[in-house]
């Protein structure tokens, strides 16, 4: 007779049991009370941004700002405006029926793009108003006269060539210019940022190509804050340090919470000074300054008499 056998659970084959991989913990920056300590370059890898890289060794960020989003709004005004001009005005000439309705359509749109001119009149009469000249007005005001004349050309046509279709196709390919500088100008505001770390003051500008200008915390000799009532009421301002290098001056234009980042850039600068290595002499105990003040004595550096006053003025210490 067959009998079958049942292997007992100690003759079984012990299981593997998988081993617990153990988790890679990131390392990341980690905070000291309100400093950020930024990680050295082996540690953080690919994982630190521009701004850690370029710091030093133990360099903490204290606080870190942008210009504030109005200066948003100001740049991107002019060619958000033109993008919208552009597109209306290829609407206008695709959408609409052909035949008379349609033309007077056509011409309406043409005139209320003809009196959009004055947004790339206004943006360059502020450009003279802010005292800009030479080649800073022309690189201010480029982008507003081409726009202009490109919507100066679309109108004419639109008003006066109402059945000419190809130019609503223009216009459309048109409005990819100033979309694109809106978003390049946008990028550009994400990416300038005003840094106070325990050691300068950065200012970092640029999105591929990169500029950094620093001032040492021990260069600043003053800083200025100017706020009118619409930056108090907003929350935006100027901020003018004052160093001892050759520039002389940094300016932080219309920069969010100014007030804040001049108490946060002061407080940095005096605990920089608090925690400064003291000199050499005050590390030196009161009987070690006296034997050095001996050997120059017996070197006839000192006199007998220059000797005795500074030695009395030591023990004065103890």
């Amino acid at each position: 007779m067959y009998r079958r056998s049942w292997a007992t659970p100690a003759s079984r084959p012990p299981r593997s049991t998988p081993r617990l991989g153990r988790r890679k913990s990131r390392h990341r920056g980690a905070r000291l009370g309100k400093f950020e300590i930024c990680p050295t370059a082996q540690e953080g890898g690919g994982l630190m941004g521009y701004i850690e890289k370029i710091m030093g060794d133990q360099e903490q960020i204290v606080y870190r700002t942008h210009r504030h989003i109005i200066v948003l709004f100001g740049r991107v005004l002019g060619s958000f405006f033109a993008f919208l001009v552009f597109v209306a005005v290829g609407l206008a000439l695709l959408l609409p029926p052909a035949g008379k309705e349609g033309d007077q359509v056509r011409f309406y749109v043409g005139l209320i793009a003809l009196g959009s001119l004055v947004m790339p009149l206004y943006l360059i009469v502020s450009a003279w108003i802010r005292g800009l000249r030479g080649r800073e007005f022309i690189k201010s005001i480029w982008r507003a006269v081409l726009a202009g004349v490109a919507i100066l050309i679309v109108a004419l046509l639109l008003m006066f060539s109402p059945g000419f279709k190809a130019v609503g196709w223009i216009a459309i390919v048109l409005a990819a210019i100033p979309l694109l500088d809106t978003l390049r100008i946008v990028a550009d505001w994400l990416n300038e940022q005003f840094i106070i770390t325990n050691r300068r003051v950065m200012e970092v500008r640029g999105i591929i190509n990169k500029h950094v200008r620093d001032s040492a915390l021990e260069k600043v000799n003053d800083v200025d804050l100017r706020q009118s009532l619409m930056g108090r009421l907003l929350g935006y301002g100027t901020v003018q340090i004052i160093t001892g290098s050759d520039i002389g001056v940094n300016m932080f234009r219309r920069i969010a919470n100014p007030v804040r980042f001049k108490r946060e850039m002061l407080n940095a600068k005096e605990q920089f000074h608090a925690s400064g290595k003291p000199p050499a002499d005050e590390e030196k105990t009161i009987p070690e300054l006296i034997a050095e003040l001996d050997e120059l004595r017996r070197k006839g550096v000192l006199t007998e008499e220059e000797f005795q006053a500074k030695k009395a003025d030591l023990l004065a210490r103890l």
